[in-house]
């Protein structure tokens, strides 16, 4: 019998508002989504499901989405092509990762360019 796999998105951002909204977002983009406010909570996840997507904020008070990166780039480095970024950080923050992962998204964006990129990741 088909068994129906759905697709998969861990997301990690540490505002409660933002979160709920990028959740709402990968959600219309056809994810189950998993919502963590750390770094810590999104590599206990990873460690533990497996996600077609990972949606991460780099600029978090503590441990935050370059805590995730570090970690998928000595464990699952090939997970880094599953990573959006979503965030504000400048470009100085982003230029050493942006070859590593699928996309960024920056902070204020378009609802559909999140939606969009979400659903190209699955393609992918």
């Amino acid at each position: 019998m088909f068994q129906f796999r759905r697709k998969r998105a861990l997301l990690l951002d540490d505002d409660a508002a933002m979160r709920r909204l990028v959740a709402l977002l990968l959600k219309r983009a056809g994810y189950a989504v998993d919502p963590v406010s750390s770094g810590n909570d999104a590599i206990d996840a990873i460690e533990n499901q497996q996600y077609t997507a990972i949606t991460l904020d780099l600029m978090m008070p503590l441990e935050g989405g370059m805590t995730v990166i570090r970690y998928l780039r000595e464990n699952a480095p090939a997970m880094l092509r599953r990573v959006i970024v979503v965030t504000g950080a400048p470009d100085g923050v982003l230029d050493p990762i942006r070859n590593e992962i699928f996309a960024v998204v920056r902070k204020p964006f378009r609802h559909e360019e999140l939606v969009e990129t979400a659903k190209r990741l699955a393609k992918s």
